[in-house]
């Protein structure tokens, strides 16, 4: 306790010090930051489009990878099933590979939409006039510094994708990243039993991985004595290697490279889908609330504030999840839910520039809802022990 008390002490003078020598009462604390990361966000405003150009090969080679691993290694194995097993697992891999890669194409080449440059502002209900750009932006558009446009709807900037998310777009990117979710998860379930055999088999381990020792053995040979360090090791493994069970598909012969690729699959696919599951959770939340990753700050700025006023803040475009899904997905009385589990290339409803209300009021008196800003101001917990 009497040394947090010094820590602390310190840590106060040193700040009193700074402050002394650098405060200004006319800057934030915000201002300071900003200016701290102002070289990263240079980087990434002038430099973003070019890496996207190269994220885009990163995709396309990471997936031939993984479609080549499974030809090469994995089918062969699938063919030693039944004949409802193959036929389930050609079927099902070839569906989600034919959609991730049809999503993917779209999501990449689709524009997300901008709104008309020669439009007035009077035409356009609700819409201001664009800061960076002076041109007409009606609601839910916003600007996007990489590409130095106004997109309708603006979700994201997507370096993954070389593209900007908007209205037109939106859903291709959703549903790329669901099914390319779902097919990262089928690789590595239908993996897990020969990744086990090839991280765990000795026989493999002294195939693949002894040859790299050579440089150790001179060094433990020196300590062990005389004995021929790499016969014992070998003799050990081998021994090992027949007590371990056989290769799950029968096979008495397994190339090296199926050893390094079967890895290589099985770790790549795992964490792109645990990746995956957090940022389809994330999008997923979005669309049922009726937002997008932009306005989701916005609306946490606009109900902060107005809850310091005792009132509550409603989301005009919130309709419901339900509503929600099905606007997002373009399902209507003449399209159904097969254009959503099919590549399909139909629009979304509306124009991307007039939104309907949901009627109710975007302010409203909650006399609990100042509560909830100081219930919510006081959750860091952690705040209270901080020396600041």
């Amino acid at each position: 306790m009497q040394s947090w008390r010094h820590f602390r002490k310190n840590f106060h003078i040193l700040k009193f010090t700074l402050k002394s020598l650098f405060y200004n009462s006319s800057r934030s604390t915000n201002h300071y930051i900003d200016a701290a990361f102002e070289p990263l966000f240079w980087f990434v405003d002038h430099f973003t489009a070019y890496l996207g150009i190269i994220f885009v090969i990163i995709v396309a080679l990471a997936t031939s990878s993984v479609v080549g691993i499974w030809y090469m290694f994995l089918f062969p194995i699938i063919c030693t099933y039944s004949g409802v097993w193959i036929f389930f697992h050609c079927a099902l891999a070839h569906y989600l590979l034919v959609n991730i890669v049809f999503h993917y194409y779209k999501a990449v080449t689709t524009h997300p939409g901008s709104p008309p440059q020669d439009a007035l502002l009077d035409t356009i209900q609700q819409a201001v006039i664009c800061k960076k750009c002076i041109q007409s932006k009606p609601p839910r558009t916003h600007h996007c510094s990489i590409c130095s446009k106004c997109y309708l709807k603006m979700d994201h900037h997507c370096p993954w994708m070389n593209n900007c998310i908007g209205f037109y777009n939106h859903r291709y990117f959703v549903s790329f990243c669901i099914f390319m979710w779902m097919g990262t998860l089928y690789v590595s379930l239908s993996t897990y039993s020969i990744f086990i055999y090839h991280s765990f088999n000795p026989k493999m381990l002294l195939k693949n991985s002894f040859p790299f020792s050579d440089s150790v053995l001179p060094l433990v040979q020196g300590l062990v004595g005389n004995q021929n360090v790499t016969d014992i090791i070998t003799n050990k493994l081998n021994k090992a290697g027949e007590e371990y069970g056989p290769h799950p598909a029968g096979f008495t012969q397994v190339h090296e490279y199926e050893h390094v690729a079967i890895i290589y699959l099985f770790f790549l696919c795992c964490a792109v889908t645990i990746a995956l599951t957090l940022l389809n959770m994330w999008h997923m939340t979005l669309v049922s609330r009726g937002e997008t990753s932009i306005e989701v700050h916005i609306n946490s700025s606009e109900r902060r504030h107005a809850a310091t006023q005792g009132m509550g803040y409603n989301n005009p475009y919130n309709y419901g999840w339900y509503k929600n899904w099905k606007l997002f997905l373009g399902i209507n009385k003449e399209r159904g839910l097969l254009a959503i589990l099919l590549p399909s290339s139909h629009l979304p409803e509306g124009n991307g520039m007039q939104w309907i209300s949901n009627e109710k009021p975007i302010h409203y008196v909650d006399p609990a809802a100042y509560n909830r800003y100081e219930k919510e101001q006081r959750k860091w917990f952690f705040c209270r022990f901080c020396p600041c």
